[in-house]
């Protein structure tokens, strides 16, 4: 596994779309890195990892954290 993945390697990897991973980046729900300025963004498996199971905690405990789905949709 590579240790920095872009924008696409993050969707694959976490099973969602690019939309998803440029949205909870922009709301600083998902930590990331930006190169080059605001260029691009890269992030680390481990911080996708840890993102997903905090929804998935939220979603158990009936709280997801505020925005309705982790696809920032409302349900």
């Amino acid at each position: 596994m590579k240790p920095w993945l872009n924008v696409g390697e993050a969707a694959e990897y976490a099973g969602l779309s690019r939309d998803t991973i440029y949205t909870a980046c922009e709301r600083k729900e998902l930590r990331h890195v930006r190169v080059g300025g605001r260029r691009s963004i890269r992030l680390k498996p481990e911080w996708i990892d840890a993102w997903l199971e905090q929804h998935a905690r939220g979603a158990q405990d009936g709280r997801a954290g505020g925005h309705g789905s982790i696809h920032g949709g409302v349900s």
